[in-house]
Order: structure tokens, then C-alpha cells, then sequence
């Protein structure tokens, strides 16, 4: 009797253990699933990861403005047929944009700050870039996302 008792109390844990720690996986799948068809922003490796409808020629156009109107230095530029990678000095610290054709309306952009990313920020100038070529969303102040 005791060894059932000890076997159900260790399948609890285990159970209770796993929920736990997948419970940010079902928020995420849960959050992917309501946003399909926009523009859904994610945080992935400290990066603001984004697919956007426009094209890549707008995507780079948007980031060169950008850069200009927040007053960033461009470092390097690098543009190829897919992809394309820019890098700017501000007092944010360094914004390193990437950027890949995904088809003729439809590019990933990537934005990170600094070494590690920083949300804030990122969500800032994620948000001055889509002024750039869509319509200019609401930034939440503590997550760095566009609220709806």
C-alpha cells in the first residue's frame, strides 16, 4: 500500500512539473494561433522577429529611414537578393536589423539591440519602422509589443 502511495505522490510531481514548465509553450501556441495573417511579433534569442506583407524593397526602404529619423549612424549595410543585413550606432546601443525576402510581399525583419536584445527599445523602433510603410501601432511600455 505504501509503494502505491509513494508511486501516485511521484506521478504528480512529474505531471505537475510538466505543466509548468510547458505552460509558456501553450501561450505562445495559443498567442501564434490568434495573430495569424499579421504581422506577429516575437522575442526569440533577445531579437524582435517579425514577418511583414510588404515587400523587401519597402522593408529596406522603412529601416534606411529609420535609422535616419532616430537619429542612429549607419555602420554597414549589406543588401542581397534575399537577404540583407544593417547595423546602426544609437543611444540605444547597437541595432543590428536583419532582413530576409520571404516573396513578393512578404519579408522577415529581425531587430536587436545590444548584445543580448532589449525589448524596450526594440519595440520602440520596431514601432518608428512601421510607421514607415504601414499603420503606426500602440506599443506596450512593458512588453515592448504592439497591443491591439
Amino acid at each position: 500500500m505504501q509503494g502505491n502511495t509513494l508511486t501516485l505522490l511521484l506521478s504528480i510531481l512529474v505531471a505537475a512539473s510538466i505543466l509548468l514548465t510547458q505552460a509558456g509553450c501553450i501561450v505562445c501556441g495559443l498567442a501564434a494561433a490568434g495573430s495569424a495573417g499579421a504581422g506577429f511579433v516575437s522575442y526569440k534569442k533577445g531579437d524582435l522577429e517579425v514577418t511583414e506583407p510588404i515587400s523587401y524593397e519597402e522593408a529596406f526602404t522603412a529601416v534606411d529611414a529609420t535609422i535616419q529619423e532616430m537619429g542612429m549612424q549607419l555602420v554597414k549595410r549589406e543588401k542581397q537578393p534575399l537577404v540583407g543585413e544593417v547595423k546602426a550606432d544609437s543611444h540605444f546601443g547597437k541595432v543590428t536589423y536583419n532582413l530576409k525576402n520571404k516573396g513578393d510581399k512578404l519579408t522577415y525583419i529581425s531587430i536587436r539591440v545590444g548584445t543580448f536584445g532589449d525589448a524596450g527599445f526594440q519595440g520602440q523602433i520596431y514601432s518608428k519602422l512601421k510607421s514607415k510603410y504601414g499603420g503606426n501601432p500602440k506599443i506596450d511600455p512593458n512588453t515592448g509589443l504592439p497591443t491591439k
